[in-house]
């Protein structure tokens, strides 16, 4: 494994919490699968029947991510379709809901009833919308589907496993014994996944780099062992200090037991956190935070700076960013980058992991987190002629200070050299319209290149 270092002073990890935030993930690209590659993970195959009332459920929450994602790139076309399968899943609730087996306290029946109405009549609303290319429309009608799904889903009824999990990832709908072991059956209580962030061999010393171990988990706290590989990794760890003025992108590798290591250096003492981005099969892109201290003196933080509007140097490259105007909460923002070298054009960018450049955003209080890729097709493609302007879309839905470290290559296939640009800007409050609820990620890509080693600051 090759090692990492992005300075001289080291401390040790003192502690490696989980901590998952509520933050915005999402993906802005040209969606269409390429060779080596499977689509996208949106479903619009017409719904079939449920077996029950907690699989009708689950079929409308990977609908909804699938909805959403199409609403957000503007594909009203397909919305629609998906919408209609919804529709028809919510109108199905009520009568399997009182399915002696269902395991849904009856007495709800009736809230369930009225939800699913609604859930269905929002559906139309997306239909209409997407008929009539009405994207403001289309994305008022999804927040209102969002309410009521989230409705339905907690009519569902519970799921238990064992904690020693026995059984592996098998869960039963109510409260019993472990028929391997007879200990009682624990009820689970969220369907996120966490990671678990291990130093090996204790504490690290100043000077050395730190081995780290990463262990990804299901709601349950099974290890995952099989995660899809996303833009030519199966893990893309982004890491940045508390006050956002250091940042790294890199690529802990998969060992046989399917958990990942990395040796890295830090540049100082602290608190850092951890934005571990992978994707489980069939359930979309998992963005989970980890808080990591390390050890010893931490430096003054820095405050942030708006300095958006003036192009920055790095490498030799001059990169400018245009955003068309403020950015607001509430529908797209195009994030245009320009890169030039010694006042020309730079034509001769590369694709790097897979796109023609990589954007992560993080609000200020580290809660919003924003990883998009360019636009490859249309009117936006700049980026695949090989620049000089690559253009990113993002949503966002909280307004404040973000930060954004854009990543292009400017060497070549063969060698890649990576110029990471960092750019602090405001987002507004919008009017409110057209706000987009963050999508998953569904896309695999099997090439392989190598980890970047090129940091931002």
């Amino acid at each position: 494994m090759k090692k990492r270092s992005v300075g001289t002073l080291v401390a040790a990890i003192a502690a490696a919490a989980f901590w998952t935030t509520p933050v915005l993930a999402q993906h802005s690209h040209d969606d269409k699968a390429q060779p080596g590659q499977k689509d996208d993970g949106h479903s619009h195959a017409p719904a079939k029947a449920a077996a029950d009332y907690a699989a009708a459920v689950r079929e409308i929450g990977e609908r909804m991510t699938a909805l959403d994602g199409l609403i957000a790139k503007g594909d009203l076309d397909e919305a629609h379709e998906q919408s209609d399968a919804i529709g028809a899943l919510a109108k199905s609730l009520g009568a399997l809901a009182l399915k002696p087996d269902s395991g849904v306290d009856k007495a709800q029946v009736k809230e369930i009833n009225k939800a699913g109405k609604a859930l269905a009549e929002a559906a139309d609303g997306v239909h209409e919308a997407g008929e009539k290319k009405d994207a403001a429309a289309a994305k008022a009608a999804y927040a209102e589907m969002k309410k009521q799904a989230d409705a339905l889903a907690a009519f569902a009824p519970a799921k238990y496993f064992c904690p020693m999990h026995c059984e592996g990832a098998k869960t039963y709908d109510k409260p019993g014994k472990c028929p391997v072991c007879s200990m009682n059956l624990k009820k689970q209580t969220s369907d996120k996944f966490t990671m678990d962030i291990k130093p090996v061999g204790g504490a690290i010393t100043v000077g050395k780099p730190a081995t780290l171990v990463f262990t990804i988990k299901d709601p349950t706290g099974l290890p995952v062992k099989k995660v899809e590989v996303v833009h030519e990794k199966l893990l893309h760890l982004l890491m940045v200090s508390k006050d956002l003025s250091w940042y790294a992108h890199e690529h802990p590798e998969v060992q046989p037991d399917g958990t990942f290591t990395f040796t890295y250096t830090f540049p100082a003492a602290g608190e850092f956190f951890f934005y571990n981005d992978f994707t489980p099969p069939n359930v979309g892109q998992q963005v989970v935070t980890v808080p990591v201290t390390i050890a010893g003196t931490a430096p003054a933080a820095k405050a942030l700076m708006i300095d958006a509007d003036k192009p920055k140097t790095i490498d030799g490259y001059t990169v400018a960013l245009d955003t068309g105007g403020p950015v607001k909460t509430g529908g797209s923002t195009h994030m245009a980058y320009t890169v030039t070298k010694d006042g020309k054009p730079v034509t001769t960018l590369q694709p790097y992991l897979g796109a023609m450049g990589h954007l992560v955003i993080i609000s200020e209080d580290r809660t919003q987190f924003v990883h998009s890729h360019p636009h490859e097709s249309g009117e936006h493609a700049g980026a695949a002629m090989g620049g000089p302007k690559v253009d990113f879309e993002a949503h966002f839905t909280v307004p404040g200070t973000y930060k954004g470290w854009a990543q292009f290559n400017v060497g070549t296939k063969e060698k890649e050299q990576v110029i990471t640009v960092p750019f602090t800007f405001s987002v507004a409050k919008g009017d409110g319209k057209g706000e987009a609820a963050p999508h998953e990620h569904g896309g695999k890509d099997d090439h392989d290149k190598k980890p970047d080693h090129d940091h931002g600051k």
